[in-house]
């Protein structure tokens, strides 16, 4: 990349999240959630550029049993699965008052993603979600410059009763604001970033593991399935979502951007810099320390159907045996990294 921005900037921090903000995030067991909304109308919801929100009521049982209701709003979000052609189902955004999540699991948070089933009629696409949760998990192995996730058995309930109901596996993910805080750094959103104006050591945990998980649905100049951290001193840190376009996950409906030399999501392509084996060396001894507890993220998976897990096993092990070899990865990401992001 060539272009270049100065990314010093001088600002003052918010004070660090409260110890109880974000409950939802201390536990990882799946939740059992009940979302009731005009689901008809939420669904058809797709296509349109104006922001509507629906309000919603999201419930769940206390570790006593005991029913919770929260007020919240939804709206649908998104790009590729919001439109109705490619997804029957929309992603979601909870929106949600300070008053209404006090006293709940939900308390500390007032916006969240819920990374939802694109067709919950087909159990492949069940497996999508599961498999890019574990994904997730994965990257927070290695950096806590990562979001944090939640998984949920969701039913979708109708208030008017005119439409069925829809079960599925869905996950929260938390807001950029809420990262931020917790990092004790604001959002920086400003395209034309380079690769040099980044921490290097996170760059070097986002690249490998974009390249670990098949991953090339990503751009920090465009800021696309990217978000920006500065913290106190003005160091730019990338942190990476959105994972359902890569191999690991091998969804239906992804393709590379056709402008890359590949033509299935399932071939890997280094999309990062064009670092020296000494470079990479941190990045690749931080994978090799994480590498038991990344496993697990989908190894221990329950909900993961077998077959599934096993494909996702042996085209993670493709990676794996790369790493026994530095200068031979080394070498094949400098035949790519001039390519850019």
């Amino acid at each position: 990349m060539k272009r270049c921005v100065r990314l010093l900037v001088t600002f003052a921090l918010a004070a660090p999240a409260p110890a109880w903000a974000q409950g939802l995030f201390r536990k990882s067991d799946p939740l059992e959630v009940t979302i009731t909304t005009r689901l008809g109308t939420l669904i058809r919801d797709r296509d349109s550029t104006d922001r509507v929100m629906h309000g919603a009521e999201l419930s769940y049982n206390d570790s006593s049993g005991a029913a919770v209701k929260v007020a919240v709003s939804l709206r649908t979000r998104g790009h590729f699965r919001r439109q109705a052609r490619n997804c029957d189902f929309p992603p979601l955004k909870v929106e949600m008052t300070r008053e209404a999540a006090k006293n709940t699991l939900f308390e500390g948070n007032r916006t969240l993603k819920l990374a939802s089933n694109c067709r919950p009629s087909r159990s492949e696409y069940e497996q999508y979600i599961l498999q890019e949760f574990a994904l997730y998990r994965m990257y927070q192995a290695l950096t806590p410059w990562s979001f944090r996730t939640r998984l949920a058995h969701v039913t979708y309930q109708d208030s008017t009763g005119k439409t069925k109901p829809v079960q599925s596996w869905a996950f929260f993910v938390e807001d950029d604001g809420d990262l931020a805080k917790r990092r004790n750094a604001r959002k920086f959103e400003i395209e034309g970033v380079s690769f040099d104006d980044l921490e290097a050591a996170k760059f070097g945990y986002l690249q490998l593991f974009q390249y670990m998980a098949g991953n090339t649905d990503w751009s920090v100049s465009g800021l696309h399935n990217i978000t920006l951290l500065q913290d106190s001193i003005g160091t730019v840190h990338p942190v990476p979502f959105d994972f359902d376009w890569s191999g690991a996950v091998d969804a239906r409906y992804a393709f590379p951007d056709r402008s890359l030399p590949i033509r299935l999501v399932r071939e890997r392509l280094w999309r990062g810099d064009c670092r020296t084996a000494e470079a990479m060396a941190p990045a690749i001894e931080r994978f090799l320390s994480q590498r038991a507890e990344m496993d697990s993220a989908y190894m221990t998976l329950t909900p993961m159907a077998p077959p599934v897990r096993e494909k996702m096993r042996k085209y993670l092990a493709e990676f794996w045996s790369l790493l026994d070899n530095p200068k031979k990865l080394v070498s094949e990401f400098k035949r790519t990294c001039a390519i850019g992001n």
